[in-house]
């Protein structure tokens, strides 16, 4: 420890360098020259010494620094204090300038190497600048002052970057200061509410605990209960083995596997009477369709036979047949038949013929011109379509004229001879008309 206390190795005066005004930024200061050799601390001006002691060392290293010193009072002194009292001591040699410089030469030994290839103002420049962008500025700041090329222009300008950033380190500062405050007061509201919910989740484990007791009171009674039931169970269990209760569970065992297979016996015949009772209902639809269509053919047989007296008998005023007696007579109209099988077109025409009718004959766009078909449909009396032997579009032309000029017609689903003169019938009065 010294005897010499920081505030005693300082300036008497306590000055300060004027690092916070601009007016002496670019003011020439005299700077001895040094050849190749680095200056030391108190080598260079002391204007600058403010900047470089507040830029390349903190508070904490100074303390530390100074603590090698004794104070002039018992308690140390402040953050302010300690920095006067480097920069003034920095303005001369003496031990407090000397151990600043060591500790600047030993915290900056890489940078300082760095800077030492630069061989004029431009480079030392150069790499000042890469410094700012890279965000090395204390290193930078001590390379480029204690450097032999820098002279005064080029400390002024690292001056001025320096002074500069200072107010946006100020101006950072305030923010993160207001950032702070709003901070603290958020942390505070989130402490209420930590301490809010904490109350409600110690009320809400609260009641879980009493849910828990009350639950666990009444398992043990449930538990108490089946202990009960148990040994009631097993009193049961053997006054019935003492009583002969094993015959009658071999006994109710058997009777269960009966009554298994005569379920399952069951399941296989209520199983094949629901595929008989559906093969039953095809069965008597298919029955009731052929029977509709027996019934239809027998009365196409019938008008057919009707038709065929009709033709071969030369008078039938006398006949006593009651069937002869219902004659069917077209009145000398003409029928057209469309579509039809073609070796029956003869047939057609003789039944026509005896009916006192003319008759007509299209084969429903097979071989016949389709335009010609609405010429033949405008110039018949009724019309006669076959479904089963026409093309489609004839079939639907027919359709929609026949309906559209209310012309008697007669659709088919078969195209046979019976069919044909059921229809004749139709179109003669003799029956109501239909439609396939």
């Amino acid at each position: 420890m010294h005897e010499r206390s920081i505030l005693d190795i300082a300036a008497p005066s306590g000055r300060m360098p004027p690092y916070g005004d601009t007016r002496h930024a670019r003011q020439e200061v005299a700077i001895p020259p040094l050849g190749s050799r680095r200056r030391k601390l108190w080598e260079i001006p002391h204007k600058y010494h403010c900047p470089i002691i507040g830029t390349c060392l903190d508070v904490g290293e100074l303390r530390r620094l100074g603590a090698r010193f004794s104070w002039r009072k018992q308690e140390p002194p402040s953050d302010y204090e300690i920095h006067v009292s480097f920069v003034a001591a920095a303005d001369e040699r003496n031990d407090l300038s000397q151990a600043t410089y060591k500790l600047l030469e030993k915290k900056y030994t890489g940078v300082v190497g760095r800077f030492t290839k630069a061989r004029s103002t431009e480079e030392l420049l150069a790499l000042w600048t890469e410094a700012l962008g890279a965000g090395e500025v204390p290193g930078a700041l001590w390379a480029v002052m204690t450097h032999p090329r820098a002279d005064a222009v080029v400390m002024s300008l690292v001056y001025e970057d320096i002074h500069m950033i200072s107010h946006q380190i100020g101006a950072g500062q305030r923010a993160d200061l207001k950032a702070l405050s709003e901070t603290r007061q958020e942390l505070a509201r989130l402490k209420r509410d930590f301490e809010t919910q904490q109350r409600r989740a110690r009320e809400l484990a609260d009641r879980r605990e009493r849910e828990i007791a009350r639950l666990s009171e009444r398992l043990a009674h449930c538990e108490s209960d089946c202990e009960r039931l148990r040994e009631r169970e097993y009193n049961l269990s053997e006054r019935l083995k003492a009583g002969g209760a094993e015959t009658y569970q071999q006994a109710l065992d058997e009777r269960d596997a009966r009554l298994a297979q005569l379920e399952e016996a069951l399941s296989a015949s209520e199983a094949r009477t629901a595929a008989w009772r559906e093969k039953h209902a095809l069965a008597q639809a298919e029955c009731e369709r052929l029977a509709q269509l027996a019934q239809e053919r027998a009365a196409d047989c019938e008008a057919l036979e009707r038709l065929v007296l009709q033709s071969s008998a030369a008078s039938c005023e006398d006949c006593p047949n009651e069937r002869c007696a219902q004659r069917a007579d077209l009145g000398g109209r003409l029928v057209l038949c469309v579509g039809g099988r073609k070796p029956l077109v003869e047939q057609y025409r003789r039944l026509v013929t005896g009916c006192n009718g003319r008759f007509d004959h299209h084969d429903g766009g097979l071989e016949d011109n389709q335009r010609r078909l609405e010429a033949m449909l405008a110039s018949a009396d009724a019309v006669v379509c076959a479904a089963d032997y026409v093309s489609h579009d004839a079939y639907y032309r027919t359709k929609r004229f026949c309906k559209r000029c209310e012309k008697p017609h007669v659709l088919l689903g078969s195209s046979g001879v019976s069919a044909f003169a059921r229809a004749l019938e139709q179109v003669a009065g003799y029956a109501a008309p239909a439609s396939h």
